[in-house]
């Protein structure tokens, strides 16, 4: 962060991603508008511009923002949970995974549903490129009969070869160092 030429875009890349902090308040995944905040001790943090800790730091420490934007190229994946609510019936979760796995040929990492009167609810963990992956999936989950509610939660990582290669962090709000 200490070398780095404010004036200029930060281009976040497959080679330097490792590079960055991507905190947990806003989970930022490549598609996202977002910048850059150096910190106290000159990481780079990235958040997405409509964060609430982003607008904070904005108003607060301008002068430590640096614009930034994506060059990626689907080489690397990144978490995303999509939450998941309708009607209980028999093959709902063949549906689901049929459009995930097979239409789109996108991996599921992980999938938690649970049923109550004849309501189901749940969160499916994904392995995406960026943001337009996630928005064809929803978009492709909420054509499935008796599906009735479908959002994006939280992203939660970034991996590439299904190792994690960077840290995602909670801010620490009371030492400001965001």
């Amino acid at each position: 962060g200490k070398d780095f030429n404010k004036k200029k875009p930060l281009i976040l890349t497959e080679e330097n991603i490792n590079q960055f902090i991507f905190p947990s308040c806003c989970h930022a995944i490549p598609g996202d508008d977002v910048m850059g905040f150096i910190d106290n001790k000159n990481r780079i943090k990235i958040h997405k511009r409509s964060c609430s800790i982003a607008a904070k730091l904005k108003s607060s420490f301008g002068n430590r923002i640096v614009d930034a934007k994506w060059d990626m190229h689907k080489q690397i994946l990144f978490d995303a949970t999509i939450e998941i609510k309708g009607i209980d019936r028999k093959g709902m979760l063949l549906d689901v995974s049929k459009v995930i796995s097979d239409q789109l040929g996108i991996n599921i990492h992980k999938v938690t549903i649970s049923s109550d009167n004849g309501i189901f609810d749940g969160t499916i963990e994904l392995r995406v490129h960026d943001r337009e992956e996630v928005k064809t999936i929803m978009n492709q989950l909420r054509n499935i009969d008796d599906l009735q509610e479908v959002q994006e939660s939280c992203n939660l990582g970034v991996y590439d070869n299904k190792e994690k290669i960077n840290n995602r962090e909670s801010p620490d709000l009371k030492s400001g160092d965001y």
